[in-house]
């Protein structure tokens, strides 16, 4: 008799596998998601990244550009100097070469010649300084276009340079992200205030001193004296002139005068007396107040060439000018940020994104779940996502120590050493970031 032969159970292993496609399509789901809302916060940060640190190369190519324009500003003023100064000893050649030249035909068989020679120093002089004036025209000119410059990079307050940033990061993170937002307002931005215009007279003498130090040799003192005198006999020739920028910031004044000094003995005294020969000046602006000023000694040494300079001033002098050579309104660091020992300006700024704009399950994303798998959207805090990034604008040299002088340099606006670089955003500074979300990460 044959056994019974047992039905094989089917249909068994349905409900288990069921509940394990349930599982594994819940985790394929959350993995998804949350790679999608990764590569959301990491295309946020980049975008914030980029943002900062376009604004701080902004901010490094401003200050540059003050710098560069201030350091041609000072080349333009000390081409004026020159000018005036080249114009001053022209003229008093010229007057010399009038003063000597008849006394050149009592030497025989070469008088004639020298005295000739002597009367085309004059003549020549008569058409060298008004072209010397011409370029002080023109320098004045491209200096206070320079300073227009400035003023228009920066506008009142900074306004335009802040405006300018502003649009410029607005265009990077579009660049970026289209659906991005940058915060209107940063979470901490010191740049208004790191910068100013020194506007007044007595804030325009900082660079007028740094004018008038950079002066060379020919400007400085054109002094020499020759002759021999012995126990209070003989004749002795003294030059004395300068080139002086009055009062640190008004103009350029230049004197040069040549004197005989005849010494004798008369009433049992050691007596001089001073022949005056060669006289001359030069000037940017003839209003300029120059009575502290002695001209390297001419003042002193020869009183009476020097009055006679005041009256033979070179052709073309005072030439016409907008501010008479005088040092323009510029751009600084303001007086809070030069007194620290490594003046730095800093930016941390905040973008967001609209949770609709993003591409997972809680936003955009066409995958929606429903039911209990609803449970991995998630949330945002005022349904947007944000990141915050800070960048750091310092100055350095690329080679290190200022040769020159072989001591650090630090931050100013007479050196175009300025750069950016990304910084660590403080505790802070991601606390006020939080608050603007509601006190809520992100």
């Amino acid at each position: 008799m044959n056994a019974p032969r047992k039905t094989p159970q089917t249909g068994q292993a349905l409900p288990l596998a069921m509940f394990l496609l349930v599982a594994v399509a819940a985790v394929v789901f959350f993995m998804f998601n949350s790679g999608q809302l990764v590569q959301e916060k990491v295309r946020i940060t980049n975008t914030a990244d980029a943002v900062a640190y376009s604004a701080g190369v902004f901010e490094a190519r401003v200050l540059n550009y003050d710098a560069y324009t201030n350091r041609a500003i000072i080349a333009n003023e000390i081409a004026i100097g020159h000018a005036v100064g080249l114009a001053s000893w022209a003229k008093y050649a010229g007057t010399a070469a009038d003063t000597i030249a008849p006394y050149m035909y009592l030497i025989p068989y070469a008088g004639p010649a020298i005295a000739s020679a002597l009367d085309g120093v004059r003549d020549a002089v008569d058409v060298y300084t008004p072209l010397l004036a011409a370029t002080v025209t023109l320098h004045d000119a491209a200096l206070n276009a320079l300073a227009a410059s400035q003023q228009g990079v920066h506008g009142p307050g900074n306004a335009v340079a802040l405006a300018s940033r502003k649009a410029l990061m607005d265009e990077v993170a579009q660049k970026n992200d289209p659906d991005v937002k940058v915060d209107a307002l940063p979470v901490a931005d010191d740049f208004a205030g790191f910068t100013q215009r020194y506007a007044s007279r007595d804030e325009r003498k900082r660079m007028g001193k740094l004018v008038h130090d950079s002066r060379d040799a020919f400007l400085r003192s054109r002094n020499w004296n020759f002759g021999l005198v012995v126990l209070c006999f003989g004749v002795e020739l003294r030059k004395r002139g300068s080139t002086e920028l009055i009062d640190m910031v008004d103009g350029w004044k230049s004197m040069d005068t040549l004197s005989a000094h005849h010494y004798r003995i008369q009433r049992f005294r050691c007596r001089r007396s001073e022949n005056p020969l060669g006289y001359g000046t030069a000037f940017s602006d003839d209003s300029l107040d120059d009575a502290a000023y002695s001209y390297a000694g001419s003042r002193n040494a020869n009183p009476r060439a020097s009055y006679r300079a005041e009256y033979n001033v070179a052709d073309g002098f005072e030439p016409p000018t907008l501010e008479g050579g005088a040092i323009p309104a510029y751009h600084e660091l303001s007086e809070k940020a030069l007194k620290q020992d490594d003046p730095r300006t800093t930016l941390t700024i905040r973008v967001s994104k609209a949770r609709a704009a993003q591409a997972f399950s809680g936003g955009g994303g066409t995958v929606q779940p429903k039911g209990s798998l609803d449970l991995y959207q998630g949330a945002l805090a005022r349904n947007e996502s944000a990141a915050v990034a800070k960048v750091e604008v310092y100055f350095e040299r690329p080679d290190g120590k200022n040769k020159l002088f072989d001591k650090e340099e630090t931050g100013s606006l007479f050196n175009p050493y300025w750069q950016a670089r990304l910084a660590p955003v403080s505790a802070g500074e991601r606390a006020l970031a939080q608050i603007r979300q509601g006190l809520q990460l992100p």
